[in-house]
């Protein structure tokens, strides 16, 4: 069953979307309500699962990586879990799911440069189990668009 949100849970999400270091002080300004009332609002929301902390976004290339790709992965069903648990485990991969659809396993990778996720893909492509990979490189830099998440169905039980 989905969560129920009211607008001072939207409010707390979209203020620590944009800005993860925003102060509860300063959520709570925004809504008229309590420091106290947006930190237990936050740590309802985080015992719900509906927020898993709070993180900082990387750049990559700062530190030198110049590749960033994703692999869509075609492989034998029965041996997903066996394949994502292979793939959790190279240093390189820093995202990983099972999809439905042309592929069975998305995978998120950060190199220094081609030859390295070459070299990541032909080890994938060496389990047995996997069938096909399909490379694709990202050539512009990463927009994360978190605003555009809809809490608009999250929103029917709303303050009064």
């Amino acid at each position: 069953m989905a969560t129920k949100l009211d607008d001072i849970d939207i409010a707390i999400i979209r203020a620590l979307q944009k800005d993860a270091r925003v102060s509860f002080a300063s959520i709570a300004k925004s809504c008229n309500v309590s420091v106290d009332t947006i930190s237990k609002r936050f740590k309802k929301l985080e015992g719900l699962g509906v927020a898993r902390g709070t993180t900082v976004l990387l750049n990559p290339k700062s530190f030198g990586y110049d590749c960033v790709a994703s692999f869509g992965i075609r492989a034998d069903f029965s041996h997903i879990n066996e394949i994502l648990q292979f793939i959790k485990k190279m240093p390189d991969i820093v995202f990983s799911t099972q999809t439905m659809g042309r592929h069975s396993i998305f995978a998120l990778v950060i190199v220094k440069n081609v030859a390295k996720l070459n070299e990541i893909k032909e080890t994938i492509k060496g389990h047995p189990m996997v069938r096909e990979i399909i490379t694709s490189i990202w050539v512009s830099d990463i927009l994360l668009c978190p605003s555009n998440f809809d809490l608009s169905m999250a929103g029917e039980a709303k303050t009064g």
